[in-house]
C-alpha cells in the first residue's frame, strides 16, 4: 500500500520568465516522448536543459526532473530549477538525485555547447556500452554518428565530482558519450533550447 506521495505543483506560468517557461514546456514535452519511446528506467535518468540567459542572468542554472516521479508524470511546473550545487531555486517541494546533477552540472558548466544533456540507461544502449568494441558504425544509423562519440570508463555510481574533470576529458569535443557498462549520454551543440532539445533528442535516437 502506497504510504507517502509526492505533492502536486502548482502551476509556474505566471511565476517564472518567459523563457523560463518556454524552456519548461519544450524539456516536460521531451521526458513524455522519452516515455511514449520506451527510453526509460522507472524513476530515474534525466534529461537537463540550461536555462538561456534571459531567464537567470550570469548564474548558470538548469532544469532537472524532480526524483521520485516517472517521465510520464513530468510537467512544465514539476521540473525543478537547481544551481551548480543541485540546491533548488524555484521552492520545489520535489527532491532531485545526486546522481542526475553531478554529472549534469559538470557538462553544462564547463562545456558552453551543453545546453541539453541526455542519460539514458536503455536496454539496447546498456548492451552496447557493455562491448569491449562500442557502437559499430555497421549501418546507416551508427554511421551518422562516425567520430561523434566519446567513450568514459565507469567509475561507480556517479555522485562524486571529482569524477567531472576525467569525465570532460574524456568527451573533449564530442557530441555523445558512452559510459561504459552503463549508459549513452548525448549532449547538443546549438544556441536556442528549442534547437538544443531537438539536437540532442536527434541524437539519441
Amino acid at each position: 500500500m502506497l504510504t507517502h506521495q509526492l505533492p502536486v505543483a502548482r502551476s509556474l506560468q505566471n511565476e517564472v520568465h518567459p523563457k523560463e517557461w518556454e524552456a519548461r514546456v519544450q524539456l516536460a514535452a521531451c521526458y513524455r516522448v522519452f516515455a511514449f519511446l520506451g527510453w526509460t528506467e522507472m524513476i530515474y535518468n534525466h534529461i537537463t536543459l540550461r536555462l538561456p540567459q534571459e531567464a537567470c542572468g550570469s548564474e548558470k542554472q538548469f532544469l532537472i526532473n524532480p526524483f521520485g516521479l516517472h517521465y510520464s508524470e513530468v510537467t512544465a511546473s514539476n521540473l525543478v530549477k537547481i544551481d551548480l550545487k543541485g540546491k533548488a531555486l524555484d521552492g520545489s517541494p520535489y527532491p532531485v538525485n545526486p546522481a542526475g546533477f553531478t554529472v549534469h552540472a559538470a557538462l553544462h558548466d564547463n562545456l558552453s555547447e551543453a545546453h541539453c544533456v541526455m542519460h539514458t540507461h536503455t536496454t539496447a544502449g546498456v548492451s552496447v556500452a557493455c562491448m569491449k568494441e562500442g557502437l559499430q558504425q555497421t549501418n546507416f544509423y551508427t554511421a551518422q554518428l562516425h567520430n561523434m562519440i566519446a567513450y568514459h570508463d565507469f567509475e561507480g555510481i556517479t555522485i562524486h565530482s571529482d569524477e567531472a574533470p576525467r569525465l570532460l576529458s574524456s568527451i573533449g569535443n564530442k557530441q555523445a558519450v558512452i559510459l561504459r557498462n552503463q549508459t549513452l549520454q548525448p549532449s547538443a551543440h546549438a544556441m536556442r533550447c528549442n534547437s538544443t532539445r531537438t539536437m540532442a533528442q536527434a541524437t539519441m535516437y
